[in-house]
């Protein structure tokens, strides 16, 4: 069928859409390949055989050309690879915190808890300032430095002013996995200064600190309940996203497994509130532990309305 004038003059620039590069969608960022060396005079075709055929080309290691890798390739590993360490601690802190209470009961989570902190994450300072703190904000840090360089990139490209529609800083060009990761990287750090931060400054360590810590400030007040849970279930869900999507990227899941990975989100993500809610049935602690529990508690929210 021949083509009418009409359908090109609807062809226009407008409906190409500009799209931003994701800092973790190149496979092997900042690469660049150096043309190969070529003598003056050389022949680059191969001479024919006698009988006129070509010969089949033959590759070495040696005729590899050099490759050469920038910030980004570093920024990417080291994103990726910090991510890792995370996950080692939020494995061991998601079973004994959250699957153990969910199938065992508390008092069983208690004791799982405390094995960890004692042999694992908690078992020398060092461990812990380089596996929580330190890979998360080696994580964090890389992500951040790995978006600038992009968007250095992008001014070079576009000669110093970049097209907003394409701004690698603009909240609708991040994808959904980064999204998901800002959302939680506050809520990882109340929750962490709450359950241990707190602690360390008012006792001088976490020993105090128990399952039940967490469930007596859902039952503070009216609204704590409330509060805490709209909290927590954002907090789970972001945290839940970006774990599983951000693993299934690193791993390259295919598209066509996209069910899957939903499926495991949301996996995690019930567990970790199903355990959360076993307990918070644990209610509101009396007695000397519950008064302390109340000071931590008042302490931690008098020092966030100071701020």
């Amino acid at each position: 069928m021949p083509r009418h004038r009409d359908d090109d003059d609807n062809i226009s620039l407008i409906s190409m859409r500009e799209l931003a590069p994701s800092p973790v969608d190149d496979d092997f960022p900042d690469y660049t390949f150096p043309s190969p060396p070529s003598s003056p005079g050389s022949n680059s075709f191969p001479t024919p055989t006698s009988s006129g055929i070509l010969p089949a080309p033959t590759f070495s290691s040696s005729s590899t050309f050099p490759t050469t890798r920038g910030p980004a390739y570093y920024l990417h590993r080291t994103q990726k690879y910090s991510s890792y360490a995370f996950l080692t601690f939020l494995l061991i802190h998601g079973s004994t915190a959250a699957a153990t209470p969910l199938l065992l009961g508390v008092p069983a989570g208690n004791s799982a808890l405390l094995l960890a902190r004692t042999y694992f994450y908690q078992a020398t300072p060092l461990v812990e300032a380089v596996l929580i703190p330190g890979a998360l904000a080696v994580h964090v840090a890389s992500g951040l430095g790995l978006r600038a360089y992009r968007g250095a990139q992008q001014r070079q490209r576009y000669g110093g002013s970049v097209p907003a529609s394409i701004g690698v800083w603009r909240w609708r060009n991040i994808s959904a996995i980064s999204k998901a990761g800002i959302i939680a990287v506050p809520a990882v750090a109340a929750h962490a200064g709450l359950l241990r931060v707190l602690p360390l400054l008012v006792d001088g360590d976490s020993s105090n600190v128990t399952l039940e810590y967490l469930a007596h400030g859902f039952w503070r007040g009216k609204w704590a309940g409330v509060v805490g849970g709209v909290f927590y279930a954002g907090f789970v869900g972001a945290v839940s996203f970006h774990v599983v999507y951000g693993l299934a990227q690193w791993w390259k899941v295919s598209a066509r497994r996209r069910k899957g990975v939903a499926a495991a989100a949301v996996g995690v993500a019930v567990v970790w509130l199903g355990g959360l809610g076993r307990v918070v049935g644990a209610g509101k602690q009396g007695g000397y532990i519950g008064r302390h529990y109340e000071k931590l508690y008042r302490v931690f929210f008098g020092r966030i309305e100071a701020a």
